[in-house]
């Protein structure tokens, strides 16, 4: 995944590197904000819970992301959201102080950081919002698009993307039944519009 800032000053400070079992929760919404963490491997999932208690994404994160750090810098008390490992995972979790200490170190490395971290907190909000109103086909290929943007590579003029999660989980993203993810992914594939197999799949579609 490319990294967005080159120079972050985040990569290099001390921290206890933390491992997570696959639906191992790392924080709750609610708790307090004392710590962000960088993933050094796997998956995570930012969620909320809706008042019926159904699950709702609205992230994900892999190598190289941070968890709650734009909330430390927004002075937030508490985690937003909660992390849920989708992957077994590694990360390296930061005390708050030692965040705040190299944020305020330099005043144009203050501005980058905020808008790099604004970037990545907003990639899937933004999404979310925008698709909430078009049909189920455009939501499924707009989110496989985003999905590819942030984890998928190039291989032989081929893109690939490769998720590390079901498609339960990829419909949970989307907002829809797991049976219609299946179904839209089906006539994608007789469209020759993606391909797929497993949770492997080749987007045909220009982006």
């Amino acid at each position: 995944m490319e990294k967005l800032c080159k120079n972050c000053k985040y990569d290099y400070l001390n921290g206890e590197n933390v491992s997570y079992t696959t639906n191992e929760i790392v924080f709750s919404l609610g708790q307090k904000l004392d710590s962000i963490y960088h993933i050094n491997d796997g998956y995570v999932k930012m969620v909320r819970y809706l008042e019926n208690g159904d699950e709702k994404i609205i992230g994900i994160l892999g190598p190289g992301d941070y968890l709650a750090l734009l909330g430390v810098l927004q002075n937030k008390e508490n985690y937003l959201a909660t992390a849920i490992a989708i992957t077994k995972i590694v990360v390296k979790k930061i005390s708050r102080n030692e965040v705040i200490n190299a944020y305020q170190k330099c005043d144009s490395f203050k501005e980058r950081c905020l808008n790099c971290a604004v970037t990545r907190s907003n990639l899937f909000k933004d999404y979310l919002i925008q698709s909430a109103n078009i049909d189920v086909k455009e939501r499924v290929i707009n989110t496989l698009k985003i999905l590819f943007e942030k984890f998928g590579y190039i291989d032989d003029s081929q893109q690939i993307l490769d998720l590390p999660f079901s498609k339960t989980v990829l419909a949970n993203i989307i907002g829809i039944r797991r049976e219609t993810l299946s179904r839209v992914l089906s006539k994608l594939q007789k469209e020759d519009i993606i391909w797929y197999k497993n949770n492997k799949y080749i987007l045909k579609y220009v982006i």
